[in-house]
Parts: structure tokens; C-alpha cells; sequence
């Protein structure tokens, strides 16, 4: 007897249907045999037997079939009504929509080095995979720039390099060290990481988050003040935290080199399919471009490299242009120019494609766990991502799709009003959440857009990271008003833990072990980051609504329902709890869950 199935938390709304053809297989074979007496009066036998009604009954059959594809067509030609991503991606393409195929996840990598060395050249780019675990596959990353690695950045004690050990409390921005004992640059990342000793041998690390350095200055004979930002948002104990440098920026993917595409053979507007999917897409900095992220791709006629642009409409006769398109299966299409708008590939012309493979949130891996090098280097003694990856991304839906493209038409690319704001944002590749507001910053009127981000693998999610947050700065900045001087402010939410405690009473045959699961996952889902909004409280009534109507529960009794670690919120008259509000620049997830089961057979 299978157990009882816990009801649906939501409820979408109802997909309109073109019921184009209205008549089915029963419709059809009735309407023929209607027609029977009227046309051939001397036919009198409608038994199954009758070879006749064999013949209307497959009439009928066939009939029913091709209704359903014309219904199918019908539906397909518009947009709330088509199913297939197909239809989705080619119906968006006429108001110059391209649904988001993605983005890669980035990890910052720490080095430490023997000798200072340089990477570059043939060493690039220079791949890294992460450590086999059982049944996940392994990841790809690469880092596609010369980059240089010094003996001194990779791990600074700060016992015998800091000048003084007492400069590591919370809001500290610098320290000074002995020059001859760093090789640090401004512009550099670093980050400081703490082992402290447990009494049972283990020992706990903990580490400050990335630092961009801002200024390295002279502060005295052989010493040198280094000044960063943000902040630590901790204080550190220095004599057990050493300095880290030789940090690096590696992106998800996979090169594919030289890839023949095909021979030119003069015709206008020729197109080309690559072989390998999905190509991997970086965060597009550029904030008047409509597309929010890049394909790494680089194509060359002949070895002469030519220029990715948004459409070939401005393109002149004499430009190396040409424009990229994916399709419903994340194939990418290059066209080339026309000879009008755009230059035709030449004949003869040897085409060929070096690219990326790889995206997705299945690249935001953990901490420490890139760590393999194929191709060694000497002087590279050991390397690992001291923080998750983040910003992966995965495919906009054909549903999000249906939203988000003719939103794109009603934005028109501007911020105005919060609303606009919060749009904009929730479109912006890796953020899955948004909420804006008007805020200070140094007593002027700022608009703080608060994000979380995309398909979290852990709850709560991590903050978003600093490169992520300055893309989507200059995205919001750059389509303000002129005559509006408010700056933006993308910020991290609070995220606040909701206990919820009750007591389930259930009817006499039901059975313990399945009503607890049926629970659990209806409050599982009711507690769910991805139902939950920004300022969304928890409310008693949808605690009950959604627990009653499991099958084999009887009644309910609240016993807790509060933001972890605080008491509940004043009680309203005739209830025992009252709702949980939740700020408009927080976002409630599931804390401590407690069910008690009382009645029913064990």
C-alpha cells in the first residue's frame, strides 16, 4: 500500500492551451457513422465486425492523430503556449532575445612556489582539475592569462614578518611587513588563514575572505604598509596566521584548439556549427551590451582573428565581424557577414575555432578541491581553491525564459523605479534573487540592491563574490537616468534561520514512518529557499495549511516558531504563535526542524 504523498506547496499558474482542433478519436468515428444514413441509407450494420466500421474506426484513428499535431502546431507558434525549447528560443529570437545559455564558475587558486616563476606562453593555459570523488566526474578549470608567482607571497608569517602582532582585530584594512620578506604589488589578492590547535590533535583552520590590495606604501626603515579592502570582518589571532599571496583567478571550462571549421567558398552569410557543447560563457563587463555574458571563443580566417559583435547590422562591407547563436540542444552557430553588413569569408579561407567547453553550476565546486595540475611546473610546490567556486550558472529555463525575454522589451534596458532595479539584477547571470531600496551611504541617497544567488548547492548560500558584485554595479549605473547622481550598492542579504517545532497527531491507521516523511517534505518545502522571497514572513496559517491536508493526519499542535536561537514574536489574541516577519533585506530559510508523532501504528 504506498504511503501517504505529501500534497503540492504551490500552484502554478494554469498553462493556456490553443484547443485548435476540438474533435477526438470518439468524436470523429461518431461524426462519420452520423453521416452514414445520409449518404448510404442501405448500410445499416454498425457492429465492430462490420468491415465498414473498421474502416471508419482507422479513418477516425488517423484523424485523431493529426489533430493532435495540428493542436501541437497551433500551440507552438506563441509563446505562453509552446512547450518545446525550441519553439521557446526561436519565438524569443524575433524580438532579439537570446535565452541565457549559462556561466562559468570562478575560483581564486593560491600557489605556493619554490622559486618565483612566470606562466606563460605554451604553459597556457594553464589547467587544473579537482580531486577525484567518487561518482562525481572530475572539473576542468583554466587559467587563460600569464600570470606571475613569487616565493615570498606564498605564505607570510606574520610571527617573525608582521611589525606589529596586534593589527588583525575586526574593520582592520593594513598591515605593516618587513619588505624584504613579501612581494606583494597593489592590485594583488590576498587572503590571511588562522590554524588554531583542538584538544583532540585536529587542527582548525579558518581563513578571512579574498582581499584586493589597494596600496603598498613605505612606512619606515625596511618596512612596508599594506592596505586592502574590504575590511576583516573578524579579528584574527596573529600569532597563528600566516599571509597568503600568489593568488589566481581560474574560470570552468576546457580549451578545444584549432578546431577546422570549414574552407570559405565566397558565399554571402556562410554558418558553422561547433562540434563540441556547451561552450563556455564568462560575465560581459561592458554595461551597454544587451547580453549579460560571452562565449570564449576565438575564430580566425586564414589565422587572422576576427571581432564577435552583438548583430552585423552596423557592421560595414570591409568588417571582420560576425554574430553567434545557440540553439535549443546549447549548439553554438558562428555567422559571418553578407558582404553587405559584414565581410563574406573569402574562397579558399581556412576557418578554424579555439574555444572553451564547460559551465554551469556543476562547476561550483568546494573548497580545496582543485588541487591536480596535468601539465607540472618545477617551481609549483603545491596549489588548492582556499574558497568554493562561484558563479556558475545554469541554462535560463524555457518557463524563466517565457518571463524574463518579453521582460527584457518592457524594461527597455533602464532603471528607474526599484522594481526596475530588482528586473534587471534577476537577470543578471548567477543572481537568482533581488530586492532593492533606498539607502545612505556617507548621508547621500543610494539604491542598495541586496542578491542571492542562483541555484544554491548549500543553504545558506554564500555571499556573492566581489567580481560578480562589480559586474552588476556597472550593469545598474550605466542604465540609471542622467540627471539621477545616486550611486548603487549590491550588497549580501541576512539570512535568518526559522525553527519550527510541532507536534502531529495522527489517525488511527495511519502509518508513522510514511506520514513523517509526508511532513517532513511538505515543511521542507514550505521552508525552501527557492519558494522563499526577500521580506517573505513565515505565517502560522501556511504552516497549518500545508500539514492538513497530508493524508493520516488528524490535527496539529504548534509548538515553536521562531528565528533561531530568539523566542517567538509576541502572541496575537486566540493564537499561541504569531507569524515571523522577516526584513526587507532578508531571506528566511529552514532551521531546526522538530516533528512529533503521536497516535497512528509504528
Amino acid at each position: 500500500m504506498a504511503g501517504p504523498q505529501p500534497p503540492k506547496m504551490t500552484t502554478l499558474r494554469r498553462r493556456p492551451v490553443i484547443d485548435y482542433v476540438t474533435k477526438d478519436y470518439e468524436g470523429f468515428r461518431q461524426g462519420m457513422l452520423n453521416q452514414i444514413p445520409l449518404l448510404l441509407p442501405n448500410w445499416t450494420d454498425r457492429s465492430e465486425s462490420d468491415f465498414g466500421v473498421v474502416l471508419v474506426e482507422l479513418f477516425a484513428y488517423v484523424a485523431d492523430i493529426l489533430s493532435y499535431y495540428q493542436d501541437r502546431v497551433a500551440n507552438e507558434a506563441y509563446l505562453p503556449t509552446a512547450t518545446q525549447r525550441r519553439s521557446v528560443v526561436e519565438l524569443l529570437r524575433l524580438i532579439d532575445y537570446q535565452i541565457d545559455p549559462g556561466l562559468a564558475a570562478s575560483a581564486a587558486v593560491h600557489f605556493e612556489v619554490s622559486a618565483d616563476v612566470t606562466v606563460s606562453g605554451a604553459s597556457l593555459p594553464y589547467r587544473l582539475k579537482t580531486a577525484g570523488v567518487p561518482g562525481e566526474p572530475d572539473r576542468t578549470f583554466e587559467i587563460t592569462q600569464e600570470f606571475s608567482l613569487k616565493q615570498r607571497n606564498s605564505a607570510i608569517d606574520l610571527t617573525t614578518s608582521a611589525v606589529h602582532l596586534t593589527d588583525l582585530g575586526a574593520e582592520t584594512q593594513s598591515i605593516e611587513l618587513t619588505r624584504t620578506d613579501h612581494a606583494l604589488d597593489e592590485g594583488g589578492a590576498i587572503y590571511f588563514e588562522e590554524k588554531r590547535p583542538q584538544p583532540d590533535g585536529a587542527v582548525k583552520v579558518r581563513r578571512s575572505p579574498m582581499l584586493q590590495i589597494i596600496k603598498v606604501e613605505p612606512a619606515g626603515v625596511n618596512v612596508d604598509r599594506i592596505t586592502w579592502l574590504p575590511p576583516l570582518p573578524e579579528p584574527l589571532d596573529p600569532t597563528k596566521t600566516t599571509l597568503k599571496g600568489n593568488n589566481v583567478v581560474a574560470t570552468h571550462g576546457e580549451s578545444i584548439f584549432d578546431e577546422p571549421l570549414f574552407i570559405g567558398d565566397g558565399t554571402p552569410g556562410q554558418r558553422l556549427s561547433l562540434s563540441r557543447r556547451p561552450v563556455t560563457h564568462l560575465i560581459k563587463m561592458g554595461p551597454f551590451t544587451r547580453r549579460r555574458s560571452r562565449p570564449e571563443l576565438e575564430v580566425r580566417v586564414d589565422g587572422v582573428l576576427w571581432d564577435e559583435v552583438e548583430t552585423l547590422f552596423q557592421s560595414r562591407p570591409s568588417d571582420l565581424h560576425y554574430v553567434v547563436s545557440i540553439d535549443e540542444n546549447d549548439t553554438l552557430t558562428i555567422t559571418f557577414g553578407n558582404g553587405q553588413r559584414g565581410s563574406v569569408v573569402p574562397a579558399g579561407a581556412q576557418v578554424k575555432a579555439v574555444y572553451r567547453i564547460g559551465l554551469g553550476s556543476q562547476g561550483n565546486v568546494g573548497a580545496d578541491t582543485l588541487t591536480v595540475a596535468p601539465s607540472a611546473i618545477p617551481q609549483i610546490t603545491k596549489l588548492t581553491n582556499p574558497f568554493h567556486a562561484e558563479g556558475g550558472a545554469d541554462r535560463e529555463t524555457t518557463e524563466e525564459a517565457k518571463i524574463s525575454g518579453p521582460g527584457s522589451i518592457i524594461a527597455q534596458e533602464r532603471a528607474v523605479t526599484l522594481h526596475d532595479y530588482e528586473l534587471l539584477a534577476v537577470a543578471f547571470p548567477g543572481v537568482g534573487k533581488a530586492k532593492a531600496r533606498v539607502g545612505l551611504r556617507g548621508g547621500y541617497k543610494v539604491v542598495q540592491v541586496y542578491i542571492a544567488p542562483e541555484n544554491p548547492t548549500v543553504i545558506p548560500p554564500p555571499f556573492a563574490g566581489g567580481a560578480l558584485k562589480e559586474a552588476l554595479k556597472g550593469q545598474l549605473e550605466a542604465r540609471q537616468p542622467v540627471n539621477r547622481m545616486a550611486g548603487v550598492d549590491v550588497l549580501d542579504p541576512i539570512y535568518v534561520p526559522v525553527d519550527l517545532s510541532v507536534d502531529v497527531y495522527l489517525k488511527a491507521d495511519a502509518g508513522q514512518e510514511a506520514v513523517r516523511k509526508a511532513v517532513l517534505a511538505v515543511l521542507h518545502d514550505l521552508l525552501s529557499f527557492s519558494r522563499l522571497e526577500f521580506g517573505q514572513p513565515i505565517r502560522v496559517g501556511e504552516v497549518f495549511s500545508a500539514l492538513y491536508p497530508v493524508e493520516g493526519v488528524a490535527y496539529v499542535l504548534l509548538k515553536r516558531l521562531a528565528r533561531s536561537g530568539l523566542p517567538p514574536e509576541t502572541m496575537k489574541e486566540g493564537c499561541d504563535f504569531a507569524d515571523v516577519p522577516i526584513g526587507e533585506n532578508e531571506l528566511a530559510y529552514e532551521g531546526l526542524l522538530t516533528i512529533n508523532l503521536f497516535g497512528g501504528i509504528r
